[in-house]
């Protein structure tokens, strides 16, 4: 499994805690152990459960630097992106920036609508260039 599956496994975790109004770092570790294979569990298990943790944080951020949006309006896909590449550029200091940032564009653009890789790009730009 390549870290960019890894990540799409991640985000939809996210995506799926969100939904079911089950974001927990403990309930995020069980899920990234039963989906993703050996050392992408341990790490991803780490970030997700880092997340889940800082989750009042990371949405600040992201209300800070989305233009007129807040996340409780924010289509869940493009939120449960933000959450997974802030978590990153908070937490993974071996994961350039740029990297973080592209990766979530270019899941924006596999799973969200049109307009949603542009959204993502600027406010991760914004959060990026604010820490």
């Amino acid at each position: 499994m390549t870290r960019n599956e890894a990540r799409e496994i991640m985000m939809q975790i996210l995506y799926e805690l969100d939904a079911t109004k089950a974001l927990d770092a403990e309930k995020a570790v069980s899920l990234a152990e039963d989906r993703l294979p050996g050392d992408h569990a341990v790490r991803g298990g780490k970030l997700l459960s880092e997340i889940a943790g800082s989750i009042d944080d990371i949405d600040a951020d992201i209300n800070r630097c989305a233009s007129k949006w807040k996340t409780s309006r924010m289509p869940k896909v493009d939120l449960a992106i933000m959450r997974l590449a802030c978590g990153e550029l908070r937490f993974c200091d071996d994961i350039p920036e740029a990297v973080t940032v592209n990766e979530a564009i270019n899941m924006a653009k596999k799973y969200s609508t049109e307009n949603s890789a542009r959204f993502i790009h600027g406010v991760l730009g914004a959060i990026t260039k604010g820490k």
